[in-house]
């Protein structure tokens, strides 16, 4: 059984580390690209507002204090993947574009009956756009050209947890998450005159470093049910980076690329600071319904890299989600032992254009289907969102993101007896 599973960890590990393009946003060129809001996968169809969910049958990694609701002896494994199709358009063109994540490998598990931890692997960033830009001089057309952009890479989590049960009510947690990952940026000047060298640069920042998430988790019985409060927060983190960067002329020779001179060939080492991030939600449960909230906070203006703000701007968040089981332990119909789960998340993202921050808005559905007999559960999500705005020149994203996850309840610790 440990044999298989390092196997799988390292397996998800490589496939995180290499499958980093999963965006097509021209909105990830800036900051550290298109993020992660921290939940799982499986967690989609509920808007996203589980800082204070919290469940003995998932892990979940939002709030390291809902780590101590692992029921005894359990052993919790969680993967997934999906897949997004989005329309990206101004106001006279569009385009379609389609990718697919591996979203990721937790596991979850009691070290006594006040204490729990979880490890697992998650993305963090990435980045992925591909645009051009056409420089017309109408006094010399020897001087027009073509500017190309492009961006690939991405950011990994790898996180160790820990949460302690302070009482009956409150569980205290940390998450412990190691960042490594690279961020690849390049451009490229082609001009329409053989009489002008074209010009390019890539620019490749490589992250490695450690941050921390601590988590809070009050929980009350209530006559018809239970009611949650729940808090998260990360220190304010300087994480070491290193960036190469090269710039050099070059001309074509057929399709290829041939170097010239080379203006600018160094390495340097600096750090990137991560903003702080604060989230706050409830939870209500009974034995039908989940009704859960969320507001979230980041302080976006805090962000560096190499001294680059990138004018990043502050971020607000509001989510809900409901989930409906009509009966989970039903013998006669088995579709009333479905999660039903909807959701709505608003927020808006770090940039700005024109005094107008850019906001998205997204409508989720999912279905929980356990399958008892295994100990497996099987989470469909399906996202309908956008992001941005054709006014000023701008771009709006319309996108449908589908995926599945996996998990499985195990059980562990166990002495075998024999009659």
């Amino acid at each position: 059984m440990s044999k298989i599973l390092l196997f799988i960890f390292f397996f998800c590990s490589s496939l995180i580390a290499s499958a980093q393009i999963s965006t097509s946003s021209p909105y990830s060129r800036f900051g550290l690209g298109d993020l992660n809001h921290g939940s799982l996968a499986e967690f989609n169809s509920l808007g996203g507002a589980v800082v204070a969910y919290s469940d003995p049958f998932s892990v979940n990694p939002s709030n390291p204090a809902s780590y101590t609701r692992f029921g005894p002896n359990s052993f919790l494994l969680s993967t997934g993947g999906w897949h997004q199709t989005t329309k990206i358009m101004n106001t006279s063109n569009s385009q379609i574009a389609n990718n697919n994540g591996f979203s990721h490998f937790v596991l979850g598990f009691p070290l006594n009956k006040n204490m729990a931890a979880s490890v697992g692997m998650l993305p963090y960033s990435s980045i992925g756009y591909s645009m051009n830009e056409d420089i017309v001089d109408e006094n010399d057309i020897s001087h027009n050209a073509i500017a190309n952009y492009y961006g690939d890479g991405g950011i990994s989590k790898i996180y160790f947890g820990g949460a302690y049960k302070l009482s009956d009510d409150l569980s205290l947690g940390v998450n412990s998450s190691f960042l490594f990952g690279g961020l690849n940026r390049r451009k490229s000047l082609v001009y329409n005159s053989d009489d002008f060298f074209n010009s390019r640069s890539n620019s490749k920042i490589n992250v490695k470093g450690y941050y921390y998430e601590f988590g809070l988790l009050y929980s009350k019985k209530l006559s018809k049910g239970n009611f949650s409060v729940g808090i998260t927060t990360n220190n304010n983190s300087t994480i070491r980076a290193k960036k190469t960067e090269l710039i050099e002329s070059f001309e074509f020779s057929g399709i290829l690329e041939v170097p010239k001179d080379t203006f600018v060939n160094s390495v340097e080492w600096g750090d990137v600071i991560l903003p702080q991030n604060l989230k706050t939600g409830i939870e209500y449960r009974n034995s039908k319904w989940i009704i859960l909230a969320e507001y979230s906070l980041q302080n976006w203006a805090e962000y560096r890299m190499f001294d680059d703000s990138d004018n990043l701007e502050n971020t607000e968040g509001y989510s809900a989600g409901l989930r409906y089981t009509p009966d989970y332990n039903s013998i006669n119909n088995y579709f009333k032992r479905l999660d039903y789960n909807i959701g709505v998340s608003f927020k808006n993202i770090p940039l700005q254009f024109e005094n107008n921050q850019l906001e998205e808005l997204m409508l989720t559905f999912g279905l929980g289907i356990p399958v008892k007999k295994s100990r497996t559960k099987y989470n469909l999500f399906c996202i309908v969102g956008q992001r941005g705005t054709t006014e000023n020149n701008l771009l709006k994203e319309q996108f449908i993101k589908l995926g599945l996850t996996v998990s499985y309840d195990g059980i562990w610790f166990v002495k075998r007896k024999y009659d």
